[in-house]
């Protein structure tokens, strides 16, 4: 029995490791062109993006650093690769054309939908409809003018055959050829012939195609890469719970802890070794440490222009002077948030559920385990609950600006790190899902509104405020301050509000604050701007 894919901790809810930017419009781009790329069977001359005029990628362009990651992608970078600020002189360098294109993608209606349209230096030609569906993930809607979605979660064999050389026998010869073949399908297009996919656990070895595809050109078949660290496989067990309710049920039964439940979850949903998943979560939370206190300790530059100034050096500044106003834990979590969206080129981010996300949720935990005095492994433990409240919310909702506005996004982060806080202190179940769900109320129905050119607001309002209520809603919760709403029924409630707002609230710079005269302004100055400079000297498309 093949398991429907289902949200897993390290691509869904922590994941892309990337470079400063947003998951959605920065890390998903990149991950849709580095597929695109792979389709064609030949150097590359031209590279054409088209957006949805209508969409959100129109609405933010170039402000979240779309254009150079679609490029980067194009050219093989992945979004963890700190070259991708540098994609334009890239092709330049290697000859390849870029235009951008705003009209209508028909064969997608999704906000954030874009079609790359490539041309070889021979001739061959190769088109990608694809979708970036939130977090970092992706899926793709059209090949070469054949619908297929793929969620960049497998190794994709695709051999097109166009005038359908192959017969009933060969095609099953083809599939026959690799082991646990997860899926294989002939897709067919009048006037266009056919096109064999197959998708893969394991990296296959091409060369038994030889003898199988005498009558197709080397060029009809493509390899796509999966783009997930976590690769899909046959094995893959039923998601262990859908709610918070289960998850304590399961604690109970298995007389475990959350988090190790939470790490059973990921070992069903990965098919990896206990020892590695807690690996994995360790990696990452050195990234998210280094995400979060790299501008204070290293000697790093922070890429500085009229519309982003250096927020983090600016906080350290007016710390220091005595006129603070905050102190003690939340002085604390001010100061590493900032460092969180500090966005600075090659100090990798980890999102969750936006970009830099986990970055936000290490600071409000880790400024309560050093004030606490607690472990790393308390740290950790605060972590896998994050992830798996993380994966909760991508089952029940679409935590992203373009769909529930910034509750899905600041919302999300600040209940993570609610629950987060209350486990890593050794607080009851009952409370570390009271936290969650408290800290989810309090941001519902906030809009996406981001203001080109607008200091990162009100984004970065909304996203400090989410970070910084996280440890008052974990102590609300512990003194028994009853969410009343089980977590599911939070975020349930969350996603109707979310998704009755008007698109010009999801993320399209096009309504909300985006309106107000003194946005409107900087909106001018900021494209003014924008068009003057070059790709390379704009900073990481990081709005908060």
């Amino acid at each position: 029995m093949t398991v429907a894919p289902y949200p897993e901790f390290f691509n869904d809810v922590f994941g892309p490791v990337m470079q400063p930017g947003s998951s959605s419009h920065t890390a998903g781009p990149c991950r849709l062109g580095y597929l695109a790329g792979h389709l064609l069977g030949e150097p590359l001359a031209k590279m054409r993006m088209e957006l949805d005029e209508r969409g959100s990628f129109t609405g933010t362009f170039g402000l979240m650093a779309e254009d150079r990651a679609m490029v980067a992608g194009v050219l093989g970078l992945l979004p963890d690769d700190a070259r991708l600020f540098r994609s334009f002189e890239m092709a330049e360098e290697a000859g390849v054309e870029i235009e951008f294109a705003f009209t209508r993608i028909a064969e997608s209606r999704h906000p954030n939908a874009v079609k790359f349209v490539l041309e070889g230096r021979d001739g061959q030609t190769a088109t990608l409809v694809g979708e970036s569906t939130g977090g970092g993930m992706i899926a793709t809607v059209a090949l070469n003018g054949f619908l297929y979605v793929t969620t960049g979660d497998a190794w994709t064999l695709l051999v097109d055959d166009p005038t359908e050389a192959l017969g009933t026998g060969e095609v099953e010869r083809l599939r026959a050829a690799f082991p646990r073949v997860m899926e294989a399908q002939t897709l067919r297009v009048e006037g266009r012939g056919a096109l064999h996919v197959l998708s893969l656990p394991d990296e296959p070895d091409l060369t038994v195609l030889d003898p199988l595809l005498v009558h197709i050109p080397a060029r009809r078949v493509a390899l796509l890469p999966p783009v997930s660290p976590v690769v899909a496989s046959p094995d893959r067990k039923p998601q262990l719970f859908t709610t918070m309710t289960r998850w304590r049920e399961l604690a109970e039964e298995l007389d475990l802890p959350l988090w190790e439940v939470a790490v059973r979850y990921e070992m069903d949903a990965s098919g990896w070794s206990r020892a590695r998943v807690l690996g994995r979560m360790r990696e990452l939370a050195a990234l998210m440490r280094r995400q979060t206190r790299a501008v204070y300790e290293e000697d790093v530059e922070v890429v500085e222009t009229e519309f982003r100034p250096d927020f983090a050096r600016r906080w350290l500044r007016h710390a220091e002077t005595g006129a603070r106003v905050t102190d003690g834990v939340t002085a604390r979590t001010v100061r590493y948030a900032y460092g969180a969206g500090a966005g600075i080129p090659g100090v990798e981010t980890v999102p969750g559920p936006m970009g830099g996300g986990a970055g936000y949720i290490h600071a409000a935990l880790s400024a309560v385990t050093e004030a606490r005095n607690l472990s790393d492994d308390d740290l950790l433990r605060g972590l896998f609950v994050a992830a798996g409240v993380g994966a909760i919310a991508y089952t029940r909702s679409a935590p992203t600006g373009e769909v529930t506005g910034c509750t899905g996004e600041a919302g999300v982060c600040g209940a993570m790190a609610a629950a987060a806080i209350v486990e890593a202190v050794g607080g009851p179940p009952g409370a570390v899902e009271d936290a969650a769900s408290l800290a989810l109320q309090a941001f519902m129905g906030l809009p996406c509104d981001p203001m080109p050119g607008g200091l990162s607001q009100p984004c970065r309002s909304r996203v400090m405020a989410a970070t910084c209520m996280a440890h008052v809603f974990a102590d609300l919760a512990l003194a028994g301050h009853a969410a009343v709403l089980p977590l599911h029924e939070a975020l349930d409630v969350a996603d109707r509000i979310g998704r009755a707002l008007p698109p010009e609230l999801l993320c399209t710079s096009a309504g909300g604050c985006c309106v107000a005269p003194a946005a409107q302004t900087r909106r001018v100055a900021y494209h003014r701007w924008f068009e003057e400079s070059r790709p390379e000297e704009r900073p990481p498309g990081n709005l908060i």
